[in-house]
């Protein structure tokens, strides 16, 4: 004969209390019910497991032979079977992105996604200017000017470069009362290697004939390439709204009032492989979240 697991886990919540009520409370049982299935145990099993008073119980030397032997038993099975059902209700979900478009934009507003929707994992990867695009992605994020080929795709926002260096940089060339073009002209330029031509198209679109920097430093980094200008090491197109936290924060200050219009924007790329529930509910939410 197969003894019950629902008669034994019973029979232990009712050992740890020494309580019948307390253990119909844990198990959302009556007491009745309680008594019954340790009643039909002891029957089962032959034996007493409890000693019955007016207003207490406790246990027999069977029962506690009982309770000692089998309780983290139950417990190890309790365990396994809730870790069961909890990973049998996580979504996992995977989104590439360019690096810096994580770094800046999404992961300092990643919380509220995850309070909001405690049962989808997001598996971030970042994207670099030589990386190619993961098929495996249930959402690419993708800056470009070409609509990306995807079942469902939705515009975010534009970019556009602003000229910025570090506050110190551009004090010190207000002390010694240089003028903006001319420390442009002056200054080591920084240059994303993925837009060798930004700096020509912002010298170009703000009527600036024959930009020749002093040097010029490749970065294939965006994150490398901000620090470096906060650092003094040079200037560089910073792209906004995606850079907008290093201006705010004083990180980096704007040289120039001219920007450079692109047709670039970041797009929505929504793959055929998702779990489309899913992967809409991050969707809408980016759409929501950065949308302009």
């Amino acid at each position: 004969m197969q003894t019950h697991h629902r008669g034994l886990r019973t029979f232990c919540s009712a050992a740890q209390h020494l309580s019948f009520k307390k253990a119909a409370n844990e198990l959302s049982l009556t007491p009745s019910a309680v008594s019954h299935q340790i009643s039909d145990l002891e029957e089962e099993l032959g034996t007493k497991l409890f000693k019955r008073m007016t207003r207490r119980i406790s246990l027999t030397h069977d029962g506690s032979v009982l309770y000692g032997e089998i309780n983290h038993y139950l417990r190890a099975i309790d365990e396994a079977t809730n870790k069961i059902r909890k990973q049998a209700t996580r979504h996992p979900l995977l989104v590439q992105m360019p690096e810096f478009f994580a770094s800046e934009l999404l992961m300092p507003r990643m919380s509220r996604f995850s309070d909001a929707h405690p049962s989808i994992d997001l598996q971030i990867e970042g994207l670099g200017i030589t990386d190619d695009h993961n098929p495996a992605a249930d959402i690419n994020i993708v800056l470009s000017r070409k609509t990306p080929k995807a079942i469902k795709v939705a515009k975010l926002f534009p970019i556009r470069y602003v000229p910025a260096c570090s506050l110190a940089q551009k004090e010190k060339w207000e002390h010694e009362g240089i003028k903006e073009l001319t420390a442009i002209r002056r200054a080591t330029i920084l240059l994303h290697k993925a837009r060798p031509d930004a700096w020509n198209q912002w010298a170009e679109n703000a009527g600036i004939a024959d930009l020749r920097p002093k040097k010029i430093i490749y970065v294939d980094s965006m994150f490398a390439l901000s620090r470096a200008a906060e650092q003094s090491v040079g200037i560089a197109l910073m792209p906004l709204p995606v850079s907008q936290d290093w201006f705010d924060s004083g990180s980096l200050v704007a040289l120039h009032d001219s920007h450079l219009v692109t047709e670039d924007y970041y797009w929505l790329a929504l793959n055929g492989n998702s779990n489309k529930r899913v992967a809409l509910t991050f969707w809408h939410w980016l759409i929501d979240t950065f949308n302009q």
